[in-house]
């Protein structure tokens, strides 16, 4: 789809057929950036022939969001500091010092217009058309306004044997293209591609034949991916994350918002006995998240006919201890670990720390495999 630490810490020319080819063959190098709402996470890929290595990675978190909400890189409802988020980028990139200029980014979910819909089994010229009326009634900007852009989804026969496809339209404001062009261009890197989260986790994590649940966890919003063969069948958002249960932590044990966060990462739904009440105060909160990636779930199966077999959490929130077993019961799904490194090689020294990192750079790794 044509979309837009060092370790320390749809036709193409024969033009650019044979560029691509010569890109093939010589050593390729890129950074995948994740601009997420509180952190942004980097990763250096570099591919020679069939091999590829992870050279480099980095994160960059802010925390003041856990005191005052506003204070966040990005969010749904809030656009994107243009000053700050450049000033966090530099950062980033004089610590990490990449090789490469190179950069893939990723695009929020609550910053595009996506949306999923039915049509009669067509032909693609009847089908561009019926997608470019649907268009004019989902997303309310001026088609000047509006990168567009549709991808056939699925395959299904109704209860009448009429065969359907569906569709996911996704339309991205070229205001937002604008901005984040600007945003690298002051960071002074070149911009190569801009793609949606969801669809650079997507090619990240290991594919599954199973209909896969997966549910990217992050500090202000959840994020609901429903798949197959590492394919998008469908998706959904919440406005709840992280966060959310932080606060509810703070509120109730009247700490501070950091220490509550520094709580929930260690301790989670796995607390002793001395700080036992924590769990009980996250699990009701937790249910609010899950009580959406519920109906998302519902929805599916009631549309599509097709029963989701497996779960998958991803995110930084996905390293809360003994969260994967209870949203495995809540949801009743067995859960699968992703593996972000697969098809990866990576110097044996971040060994330890893979586990957690596998969660955080799902989005990051897919964003540099989509360019190399």
């Amino acid at each position: 789809m044509s979309l837009f630490s060092n370790f320390k810490k749809v036709k193409k020319t024969a033009a650019i057929f044979f560029s691509d080819i010569s890109g093939f063959l010589k050593p390729q190098r890129v950074l995948g950036i994740d601009i997420g709402t509180s952190s942004i996470k980097l990763v250096e890929i570099y591919k020679k022939s069939e091999k590829m290595r992870l050279e480099n990675y980095g994160l960059l978190e802010t925390k003041n969001y856990l005191k005052r909400p506003n204070e966040i890189i990005q969010a749904s409802g809030l656009k994107i500091s243009v000053r700050e988020t450049v000033a966090l980028l530099k950062t980033l990139l004089e610590k990490v010092k990449p090789k490469t200029k190179t950069a893939v980014a990723s695009l929020p979910l609550f910053s595009v217009f996506i949306t999923f819909f039915d049509l009669p089994l067509l032909s693609l010229r009847e089908t561009v058309a019926a997608i470019s009326f649907h268009a004019r009634q989902f997303i309310p900007l001026p088609p000047s306004e509006v990168s567009l852009d549709w991808l056939k989804v699925d395959e299904f026969e109704n209860e009448k044997g009429i065969h359907f496809q569906r569709v996911i339209l996704i339309g991205i404001p070229k205001e937002i293209v604008r901005t984040y062009q600007q945003i690298f261009k002051e960071a002074g890197l070149k911009l190569a591609a801009l793609e949606i989260e969801s669809l650079a986790l997507l090619r990240a994590v290991m594919s599954h034949n199973s209909l896969t649940f997966i549910v990217d966890l992050g500090a202000v919003s959840t994020n609901f991916i429903i798949s197959q063969k590492s394919v998008l069948r469908y998706s959904g958002q919440s406005d709840y994350g992280g966060a959310f249960l932080t606060q509810a932590v703070a509120r109730s044990l009247e700490i501070d918002p950091w220490r509550a966060e520094e709580l929930k990462r260690r301790t989670g739904l796995l607390a002793t006995a001395g700080e036992s009440e924590l769990s009980s105060l996250i699990c009701p909160f937790l249910d609010v998240i899950i009580g959406e990636a519920r109906r998302v779930k519902d929805t599916y199966e009631k549309t599509s006919g097709r029963k989701v077999e497996r779960l998958m959490l991803l995110g930084g929130g996905a390293n809360m201890p003994g969260i994967e077993k209870y949203f495995s019961s809540q949801l009743e799904l067995v859960a699968v670990k992703p593996f972000t490194f697969s098809g990866l090689e990576y110097p044996q020294e971040i060994e330890p720390m893979v586990k957690e990192l596998n969660n955080i750079l799902a989005v990051a790794i897919g964003l540099a495999k989509r360019k190399i």
